[in-house]
């Protein structure tokens, strides 16, 4: 038979050197922790210390507490040393940190002038953006007031009209093709932006002769189109020209002889035919003489609504 097993040893760890059974650990060799390396008397009434009192109050598992006076030398970062090799010097007490100092605080009148430059910005965003919004409707819509019957029943003398002058904005494409690789918009060089003028829109334009005064009439005979009136009725490329907005007028009276339309240019006449200065007198107007469409009147109260811009029909066969 083999030899018996044998106990095992109790190590002293954290040195993990073999001791024998009969060895005691000191509690505290280095006089480091408690005042006095020799053992006190055991109180008869108290339990005995645990087994692994021992351990824990080994100086070399322990690092000393801050103090009063600031952080323990022996606790900075640096060497281990063995226990009866710290640095036995006088400690140097830390010094005291310097007094906060309060935060500077501005004068009343530096800060009013901080309260005011956010609101003085504002005040001038505001002002620019309105300023802005202005010219831009300025620039689109424009406001006029009828002068004299040639248009009445549709229009009366002294009622307000709104006109777009954006509606019949022409483009330079030609021009905008020489910035775009690849791209041949073909003819025409010009083109509306929205769309052409219509026969039967309101339209303001500038008086042909010259004079700064501004008319307004209806378009009736289109680019390329040939006018004719025979007995006061309008007859186009030879068909005759229905126009419901005539009926509570007088009666158109009179002839005129066939007028063709030139190329970007235009026919009008007043509703009220037998008291108006149009193209019978003057001929065609340019398109570049048009000012814009009327789409809203807003004076008098009673005739506050969308301009009447009725389009006249051809009569077919039946008619």
């Amino acid at each position: 038979m083999g030899e018996a097993p044998q106990p095992q040893r109790r190590l002293n760890w954290p040195s993990l050197r073999p001791a024998s059974d009969d060895e005691q650990p000191a509690a505290d060799p280095s006089g480091t922790w408690l005042p006095s390396a020799a053992p006190r008397a055991a109180d008869p009434g108290s339990l005995p210390p645990p087994a692994f009192d021992w351990l824990y109050r080994d100086p070399r598992r322990w690092a000393p507490q801050h103090g009063p006076s600031g952080r323990d030398p022996s606790a900075l970062p640096g060497p281990f040393l063995p226990p009866g090799t710290a640095d036995a010097s006088p400690r140097v007490p830390a010094s005291p940190a310097p007094p906060l100092e309060p935060a500077p605080v501005a004068p009343p009148a530096a800060a009013g002038r901080s309260r005011a430059v956010p609101i003085i910005r504002e005040v001038v965003e505001t002002l620019l953006l309105a300023a802005l919004v202005f010219l831009a409707v300025r620039a689109s819509v424009q406001h006029y007031r009828v002068d004299g019957t040639s248009m009445y029943p549709t229009l009366e003398d002294g009622e307000f009209l709104l006109v777009n002058s954006l509606v019949y904005t022409r483009v330079d494409v030609e021009a905008l093709a020489r910035y775009v690789p690849g791209w041949d918009p073909g003819p025409p060089a010009r083109r509306h932006l929205f769309h052409a003028p219509k026969r039967g829109d309101i339209v303001v334009f500038h008086h042909p002769s010259g004079v700064h005064r501004d008319l307004v009439k209806r378009v009736i005979g289109l680019p390329g189109e040939t006018v004719e009136i025979r007995g006061g009725v309008v007859y186009i490329d030879g068909r005759r020209l229905i126009e419901p907005y005539l009926a509570g007028g007088a009666v158109p009276l009179g002839d005129m002889a066939p007028v063709v339309v030139p190329p970007d240019s235009y026919f009008v006449m007043g509703d009220n035919r037998n008291h108006s200065q149009d193209s019978r007198v003057f001929g065609p107007i340019p398109v570049n003489d048009i000012v814009g469409k009327a789409f809203l009147t807003w004076w008098p109260r009673e005739k506050f609504g969308l301009a009447p811009n009725q389009a006249p029909r051809l009569a077919g066969a039946e008619d």
